[in-house]
């Protein structure tokens, strides 16, 4: 595609301003029409953001020519609906993180991308923190030699809004559990062969407020997520075990600890400290990556069906935790 990508948002509120600010300091691509329910806040966005044309309604904004593709941003419940007509207007579509609500209609996502031959690709911004991105290089690099056991948690605060509600995609799982997921999948590379999961409901909102799960995957390796929104502060860490080294990652520090017998300068313990904002910098490199996938046309790095495959492990974390039994995703 020669020049710049031009590009729709749908969905203004804080998520949507994020993406925008990161997609504005990357360049590349430039805003051309914005769309949201809330006539203010969609007007306001587009005042700050400098965009020229604001739609009440996105199926409007995906009538217009001078939109190629599309960066969606709305809540969990109107994700699937939002892409797939996106997908079918022939926009090349960014949905944010959790996709959906479930596995089906994600798939529904993908074959309507696949149908139409448009690009789509997964919010999954932890990807491209300093940290774990730095985590999967060394992986690869065989650091940890052959990975036998992954560990993780994510937590927060009481949720708000929407998010307590869980008709509308609301709960800790798929608002965080997602993040954590798509991750030790990269990692592990490896498919996920069984899922044993608890799952606390929060007493006056339903969702729920605290899961954990293991997961079996079929080259062996096991991993335990836990998740948690009664945290007194934010929590999210990832460590990997292997058979010649170890190595954790955290979030909020933006540090790696590394021990490897396989490459000599980690043979002693090391603490990386990456001098970056650990927000930020992870949504300018996602967002361009999207960017760079359409003006290239070349398939971006976090597919559709990495989606479902997160989605599939979220099915089975509910269904085991009801059923009191091992699910295969």
């Amino acid at each position: 595609m020669d020049g710049e990508v031009r590009l729709g948002l749908i969905g203004c509120g804080g998520q949507g301003r994020t993406l925008s600010t990161a997609l504005a300091r990357v360049g590349g691509g430039v805003l051309t029409a914005v769309a949201d329910v809330d006539e203010k806040t969609g007007k306001r966005f587009a005042t700050d953001f400098g965009v020229k044309t604001y739609y009440p309604s996105y199926h409007e904004l995906l009538e217009k020519k001078d939109v190629d593709a599309v960066i969606i941003a709305v809540p969990h419940f109107a994700l699937k609906t939002v892409a797939v007509d996106s997908a079918k207007a022939g926009k090349h579509v960014f949905v944010e993180k959790p996709m959906a609500t479930n596995s089906v209609e994600a798939k529904e996502i993908v074959k309507a991308a696949e149908d139409k031959g448009v690009k789509l690709m997964v919010g999954f911004c932890q990807r491209y923190l300093a940290s774990r991105s730095s985590m999967k290089n060394l992986i690869d690099k065989g650091a940890v030699g052959e990975i036998d056991l992954v560990s993780g948690s994510k937590g927060a605060g009481l949720l708000r809004g929407w998010l307590l509600e869980r008709p509308k995609g609301g709960g800790i799982t798929l608002y965080l559990g997602v993040h954590l997921i798509d991750q030790v999948l990269w990692m592990v590379g490896s498919r996920v062969e069984r899922v044993s999961a608890e799952v606390n409901d929060h007493l006056k909102f339903g969702v729920d407020e605290t899961s954990s799960f293991t997961m079996r995957f079929r080259n062996g390796v096991l991993a335990n997520l836990n998740l948690t929104m009664r945290a007194s502060k934010s929590i999210d860490w990832m460590e990997v075990v292997g058979s010649e080294g170890y190595m954790k990652s955290e979030w909020r520090t933006n540090t790696l600890f590394v021990q490897s017998s396989r490459i000599a300068e980690y043979s002693n313990p090391a603490t990386i400290q990456f001098m970056e904002d650990p927000t930020y910098p992870m949504f300018e490199r996602e967002i361009k990556e999207f960017v760079s996938a359409v003006s290239e046309d070349r398939p971006p790095a976090i597919s559709g069906h990495d989606g479902v495959r997160v989605l599939e492990v979220i099915d089975a974390v509910f269904k085991s935790a009801q059923t009191g039994k091992l699910v295969e995703p």
